[in-house]
C-alpha cells in the first residue's frame, strides 16, 4: 500500500513540472504574455539547447558496464512487439497507415522519460530506479530515435513522390536519394525526376 510519505515524494517530483506547464499554457492562451513568434523561438531553444544538454547530463552519468541487461532486454522486446503489431496492422487493415503507426509507436513506447519519467520513478522507488530510466534514455537516443527519424524520412519521401507523380506513384517500385539531400521533411524545396525504363525509378535532388 502506498504510504503518505510515498505520495509526498511523488507529488514533489510531479507538481513543479505541471505547475510550469500550466503557467506556460496560461501565459500564451489566457494572459497573452508571449506572442506566437516568441513561442516559436522558445520551442526552438528548447529543442536545440535545453533538451540535448539535459539528455547529455543524464547520459554522461550512465555506466555502460553496469547496465541492467535483463531490464534493457525487456524494454527492447516490448518495443519490437509493438512495432511488429503496428506494421501488421498498417498492412492488413484498411484503416491502418504509416502515419498512425508512427504516432502510436511513439506514444506507446517512447514516453517522456527525461522530464517526467526520471523524477517520477525517483519519487516512487528511490534513487536506484532513476538509473534504470537513464539506461532506457541511452538506448532511445541511440536506436529508437534513429528509427523514428528513418520512418519520418520514409514518410516524407512517400508524400513527395505521391505529390510529384499522382498518377504513377503506385507503379514506382524504387527510388534513389542523392547524397547531398539532407532531409525530406518538406521544409526544404525539393524536386523529383523520373527515369522511365523497365521500371519506374525516381531520383530526388535539390
Amino acid at each position: 500500500m502506498i504510504s503518505l510519505t510515498d505520495l509526498y515524494h511523488v507529488l514533489t517530483a510531479v507538481v513543479p513540472l505541471y505547475v510550469a506547464m500550466i503557467l506556460a499554457y496560461g501565459s500564451v492562451k489566457w494572459w497573452k504574455i508571449f506572442s506566437p513568434d516568441q513561442c516559436s523561438g522558445i520551442n526552438r531553444f528548447v529543442a536545440l539547447f535545453a533538451v540535448p544538454l539535459l539528455s547529455f547530463h543524464f547520459i554522461s552519468t550512465n555506466n555502460p558496464y553496469a547496465m541492467n541487461f535483463r531490464f534493457i532486454a525487456a524494454d527492447t522486446l516490448q518495443k519490437i512487439v509493438v512495432l511488429v503489431v503496428l506494421a501488421i496492422w498498417s498492412r492488413v487493415f484498411s484503416r491502418g497507415s504509416l502515419e498512425w503507426s508512427i504516432t502510436l509507436f511513439s506514444l506507446s513506447t517512447l514516453p517522456n522519460t527525461l522530464v517526467m519519467g526520471i523524477p517520477l520513478l525517483k519519487g516512487m522507488y528511490g534513487e536506484a530506479s532513476g538509473s534504470l530510466m537513464v539506461q532506457i534514455v541511452v538506448l532511445q537516443c541511440i536506436i529508437w530515435y534513429t528509427l523514428m527519424l528513418f520512418l519520418f524520412e520514409y514518410r516524407g519521401a512517400r508524400i513527395l513522390i505521391g505529390e510529384q507523380f499522382p498518377d504513377t506513384a503506385g507503379s514506382i517500385i524504387s527510388f534513389r536519394v542523392d547524397s547531398d539531400i539532407l532531409s525530406l521533411d518538406g521544409r526544404e524545396p525539393l524536386q523529383t525526376d523520373a527515369e522511365v525504363g523497365r521500371r519506374w525509378e525516381v531520383t530526388c535532388y535539390c
